[in-house]
């Protein structure tokens, strides 16, 4: 049984008429009647009965009748649903979302995607570096943004089938509390800060990979009072006093809390913020539309810092 059977059917149980359910179907007449024939066979029972001037359903023919219509309504609403997707008038895309950087530019990036878009429903999952790569890889992420230092960017993900754009570049720096011996500095070796308490955020971040990388460089493991995956919160009990973090200068310098933001010596600290997508897992429209605007969108409104 195929979808043009029931069609047939239909056309021909609403008009009552073979001669005229051909016409709306633009088929010959002897061609429909065959058509609905082979579906009598292959049910095996009548469902129209023929006369000269009339067609009558049979009692088997008004329960497929039901039947044939609600299956034809499905079809068409899942054509139209297709149809909605292809032409980006619904779906959804998923993106990964770090707990430390500042939203501003990713939220106005967003508010465009969302302007051109607004029928594409955005949602976002905000983890640390480790787990978003890791839902990247399984598919639970469309988009992500993910972070790096140094020299990572060359090879860090080529082998992990990963593919990259460039969002922003951006300096480390390290706050302390404005009461705090630091504060007076404009740049401090890790070196010095072997005594003192960080807050830092959980494991997983690459803030405190960098932390903990810089420290063991200068021969001491950093000792954290305190962690937390909220910016606000960490920036928060540095400005009382309680400890000093990493954070970047974006954050550091914005509207909050008064905190000291230090260069590190002899060279400052970069991240790179990357825009991230899995190479060999297939994007629906919406998430492919989504990575097509970003990429674009990065170069009409640059987030770099350099």
């Amino acid at each position: 049984m195929e979808l043009r059977h029931l069609r047939y059917f239909v056309a021909v149980a609403h008009r009552r008429h073979f001669t005229q359910a051909a016409e709306e179907l633009n088929l010959a007449q002897p061609a429909l009647s065959q058509q609905i024939q082979q579906l009598e066979r292959e049910l095996g029972i009548t469902l129209l009965e023929r006369s000269s001037r009339h067609v009558r359903l049979t009692p088997a023919g008004e329960a497929f009748l039901s039947r044939a219509e609600h299956i034809l309504a499905d079809v068409a609403q899942a054509q139209q649903e297709m149809h909605e997707f292809a032409e980006l008038k619904r779906g959804r895309v998923v993106i990964g979302a770090l707990q430390s950087l500042d939203a501003f530019h990713f939220s106005a990036l967003l508010a465009r995607f969302h302007a051109r878009y607004p029928d594409i429903e955005i949602i976002l999952r905000e983890e640390a570096g480790e787990k978003l790569l890791e839902l990247l890889h399984s598919g639970i992420l469309d988009l992500s943004l993910l972070q790096v230092t140094g020299n990572e960017l060359a090879t860090k993900f080529a082998a992990e089938l990963i593919a990259t754009e460039k969002l922003l570049t951006e300096e480390v720096v390290l706050i302390v509390s404005p009461g705090h011996a630091l504060a007076s500095l404009q740049q401090v070796p890790m070196e010095e800060l072997r005594n003192e308490s960080f807050i830092s955020f959980k494991a997983g971040s690459v803030l405190r990979a960098i932390l903990q990388q810089k420290a063991m460089a200068a021969g001491f493991v950093p000792r954290i009072s305190f962690e937390s995956g909220d910016l606000g919160t960490i920036r928060s009990l540095v400005a009382e006093g309680l400890g000093i973090a990493l954070l970047t200068r974006s954050v550091a310098e914005a509207p909050g809390r008064k905190v000291i933001p230090l260069s590190f010596s002899p060279y400052p600290l970069w991240r790179i913020i990357l825009l991230a997508w899995h190479t060999r897992i297939s994007h629906t429209s919406a998430a492919t539309a989504c990575l097509d605007f970003m990429r674009n969108d990065i170069h009409e409104h640059p987030w770099a810092k350099e």
